[in-house]
């Protein structure tokens, strides 16, 4: 697909905070892009660093770059539902500040979501940098060929190896409205990307360009880093996925059917041997 003018404008989501030692390299690597319908738009949550100064700088290069300087911090969600909300373009993706996409990131992913009308979301396979160590391909291919919402849903309850890669994809900014945005859970920002995978895979397809279009690189400040991995913020994870759901035009069968794998994991070893039977019967 050739890059024109007429193509769907496509915004590139920047949510930032304190990222001035890398952004540099994510935003150059926007504006090496083959897709000319480009609209970059970047959230400065309030950085204390010189962020702010790197994006106003390449602000002035680039004229289709928008900032939202932030009067407060929002956290990365806030800060991503607030870009979303403000975006243009009928197709966008984030572009965390230390990530780095191919050139042909944006083209090769259009061009896959625009040939499904059922596809939400197209995104590529990725290599993850971990802190100061080489890159390791990441690959996520289990929904592949799934037409199904509750098969897709059964897949993403599961929490699968790599279920975050489609993350870094581009969405239809209707499939955004659909589910409304990133949800947090009781505990806050942790795995949230999780629960918005969920929900936009119970009203769309996903589709799988198997090309390595992006670069994820950690560092020691990465916030999923930071989060405790225990077993509270686990169990609000699971009540998270429950609600969202619940939340989905699933009819009612469809929405037992999935709530019944988490719920069982929040509560299961509670639940009475007559109530397990039945979830088994069920296929929950």
């Amino acid at each position: 697909m050739d890059a024109r003018d007429s193509s769907p404008l496509v915004t590139a989501l920047v949510p930032t905070y304190n990222g001035s030692r890398f952004i540099q390299r994510t935003l150059d690597s926007l504006a090496a892009q083959t897709w000319s319908n480009l609209e970059i738009l970047i959230g400065d949550d309030r950085s204390t660093d010189d962020t702010l100064d790197i994006v106003r700088r390449f602000a002035e290069q680039h004229p289709n770059v928008r900032i939202v300087e932030r009067e407060s911090n929002l956290g990365w969600l806030g800060n991503s539902n607030d870009l979303m909300a403000r975006a243009r373009g009928g197709l966008m993706f984030f572009a965390f500040h230390d990530d780095v996409v191919a050139p042909t990131y944006v083209e090769r992913l259009a061009e896959a979501l625009l040939a499904n009308d059922r596809a939400v979301l197209a995104f590529s396979d990725m290599n993850v940098h971990e802190v100061g160590g080489p890159g390791r391909l990441h690959v996520f291919d289990e929904l592949e060929g799934l037409r199904s919402s509750v098969e897709r849903g059964r897949v993403m309850v599961r929490r699968p190896g790599n279920w975050w890669v489609p993350n870094r994809g581009l969405f239809r900014s209707s499939a955004y409205r659909a589910v409304g945005g990133i949800h947090p859970n009781e505990q806050g920002e942790y795995s949230a990307d999780w629960t918005w995978l969920l929900g936009l895979s119970l009203i769309g397809e996903f589709v799988r360009v198997p090309e390595l279009l992006c670069e994820k690189y950690y560092t020691a400040g990465s916030l999923s880093k930071r989060w405790p991995h225990d077993e509270t913020q686990l169990l609000a994870l699971r009540r998270s996925g429950i609600a969202e759901i619940r939340r989905s035009s699933l009819g009612p069968l469809a929405k037992a059917r999935l709530t019944g794998h988490l719920w069982r994991r929040v509560v299961g070893r509670r639940l009475p041997g007559w109530v397990k039977r039945i979830f088994r019967r069920l296929g929950l």
